[in-house]
């Protein structure tokens, strides 16, 4: 069996270069490479396109919520009980390490740079990399510039998925502090797509911590909040 489709080719050989494809896939494409060498070329570019990542890449201060959500655990009868929400908790942010940020920039330079390698950037130019509860990458989103010069999110969806009848996926932009979410709007399960954002939006998705996506109802959410399942969530990387 050969890995022939070369936009998996690029992709799994970036996460294997950063360390994110793990078990019997990292095994089987090991074997791979030894019988492959324009996939051990691919390798070695991402190798020497991501080696200075590491270094580049600021440290992350967890929010403060962080801290509240670690120190209930250790000693629950001090902590002070208060509620959080879901897009404040650990739970969200535990994906937010040193390597998901190289992993977002990988990704951005994959399905935004190259195929609009002509096109300018906004100051703001950021990725999301979203990802489900397993940590593992379900949709891109990127905040850059279409075709024509306009400032807009590009949404990625990975690999073939699905909605269910009489349901929406809607977008959410996490403000950072104790904001609540703010709806970007209604979103497909198509491979691409290019979602508009109001100018009066623009400042909101230049200062978000993070997005998310919920199932909604056919519309919408009603209460302009997520009212249902979360299924891909991200922080946001500036690039």
């Amino acid at each position: 069996m050969k890995l022939k489709d070369p936009k998996a080719r690029t992709l799994i050989a970036a996460e294997y270069v950063l360390g994110t494809l793990n078990g019997r896939a990292r095994a089987r494409f090991e074997l791979w490479l030894r019988s492959d060498p324009a996939l051990r070329r691919e390798v070695a570019q991402w190798q020497q396109h991501l080696e200075p990542l590491g270094g580049a890449l600021p440290e992350v201060a967890p929010a403060p919520a962080v801290w509240r959500n670690i120190e209930s655990r250790i000693n629950p009868q001090q902590a002070s009980v208060r509620s959080q929400p879901w897009w404040s908790s650990l739970a969200f942010w535990r994906w937010s390490s040193v390597g998901t940020a190289a992993l977002a920039t990988a990704l951005f330079a994959y399905v935004m740079i190259t195929p609009l390698q002509h096109a300018p950037m906004p100051e703001d130019a950021m990725v999301v990399v979203m990802a489900d509860d397993t940590a593992r990458p379900q949709m891109t989103v990127a905040w850059t510039m279409d075709p024509v010069g306009r400032p807009r999110l590009r949404v990625r969806v990975i690999g073939h998925q699905t909605m269910e009848p009489d349901t929406a996926w809607e977008l959410w932009a996490l403000p950072k502090g104790e904001g609540s979410p703010r709806s970007l709007g209604l979103i497909t399960t198509h491979e691409t797509q290019w979602v508009e954002v109001p100018a009066e939006m623009r400042s909101l998705v230049n200062g978000a911590a993070g997005m998310a996506m919920s199932v909604e109802p056919r519309g919408g959410s009603p209460t302009g909040k997520p009212s249902g399942p979360v299924l891909y969530s991200g922080r946001c990387v500036r690039i």
